[in-house]
């Protein structure tokens, strides 16, 4: 063998070596961080939102990092997740008794004197003969209500013992999360430009990936989130003026307002409802209007202006990385669909430039 095909040859094996130790390296780090890695990923999503919060913390404390980042990280907990471990717990507990006094009524309630007393019986009758193929009488409502309430309920509780039980869990994640958004704030800037180091990838790609990342999780997460937020504690304050949980409801209307068309009226609407028939008729116009114009108000105006700054991601494809992600990922998926679907998208346009011109042949011989 000649000198020059043994230095290839050990050239080979000593990339196939570096390779796979970078391999086994990268797997043991990722065993290790795998228990935190939900924690890993939500601390960098709020860095990168808050990240305009520790610019401005920074001037103000003339350039000490340390001092900027330990303010930044002050402000989150107690902006966001202080009041999101306070409304998790009131939500569970709001939930149980609101559905045990469904429950309640819907035991005590007569639906078919109700149905006469209120001539929805006559409506129901003239459908009937209209399209004789659907048969409202047949079935029984008040038992599949209760049935629905019942499993309902039954989650909630579930939900409340894991939190409980978990609580040990929560803390360390929470303590977990404090600790690294602080580097993450700190030293975000130095772990960017030593992961674009180390990309093999053109700068310009790396920064379309991060100018993504940072714009959707600017704007599709606060124009989503944030606006489901706002909906749910407005809507929660008009349902505790008439008398409806707030806490409880006003969640279920931030949860139902991710979903398009429908939105907030998921909730609003039966509960309008609901005051009608039991004879409440100055607190369902005060709902109506309430909602009608204040909840989804927020809805009209302030989206927009949120999502101004993901404006080439549609709707449509926002609500499906929603679905999609909290089917795959649980809760979280709210955060992380939209993420994907950016990571995805800006993939396929560097692929889309890188072979242009391979495609555009192909387009020209097609």
């Amino acid at each position: 063998m000649s000198f020059e095909n043994q230095r290839i040859l050990s050239r080979s094996i000593y990339t196939y070596c570096l390779i796979a130790l970078l391999g086994l390296a990268l797997y043991l780090f990722f065993r290790l961080v795998e228990p935190f890695i939900h924690t890993f990923l939500v601390s960098m999503m709020l860095a990168v939102i808050f990240s305009p919060v520790f610019g401005w913390l920074l001037k103000a404390c003339k350039g000490r990092r340390n001092t900027a980042a330990a303010l930044t990280v002050t402000v989150i907990v107690f902006v966001i997740l202080l009041p999101t471990v306070f409304v998790l717990f009131a939500l569970v507990e709001q939930g149980v008794d609101s559905l045990s006094a469904i429950n309640a009524w819907l035991i005590n309630t007569d639906f078919d004197k109700l149905a006469t007393s209120l001539k929805i019986d006559a409506y129901l009758n003239w459908i009937e003969v209209k399209l004789p193929f659907v048969h409202f009488h047949d079935i029984d409502i008040q038992a599949r209500i209760m049935e629905f309430s019942r499993t309902f309920a039954q989650t909630m509780i579930g939900i409340g013992s894991n939190v409980v039980r978990n609580a040990s869990e929560f803390i360390l994640k929470f303590l977990l999360m404090i600790f690294i958004l602080f580097y993450f704030m700190r030293d975000g800037i130095q772990m960017v430009n030593y992961l674009k180091y180390l990309s093999p990838l053109r700068e310009a790609q790396e920064d379309s990936i991060i100018d993504s990342f940072k714009r959707v999780s600017r704007g599709v997460l606060m124009g989503c989130l944030l606006v489901a937020v706002l909906q749910g504690i407005v809507g929660g304050i008009g349902l505790a003026f008439v008398g409806i949980p707030g806490i409880f409801w006003g969640a279920m209307m931030a949860f139902a307002a991710l979903i398009p068309v429908f939105g907030t009226g998921i909730i609003w609407v039966p509960a309008v409802g609901y005051l009608i028939i039991n004879g409440d008729w100055k607190s369902a116009l005060f709902l109506a209007a309430w909602c009608g114009v204040i909840v989804v108000g927020i809805d009209t105006f302030l989206r927009p202006y949120f999502m101004k700054e993901a404006a080439r991601v549609s709707t449509f494809y926002i609500f499906m990385a929603i679905v999609g992600g909290v089917y795959t990922f649980g809760m979280l998926g709210i955060l992380y669909g939209p993420l994907i679907l950016s990571f995805g998208m800006v993939m396929l346009q560097i692929y889309g430039e890188e072979y242009v011109d391979a495609l555009v042949v192909k387009d020209s011989e097609g």
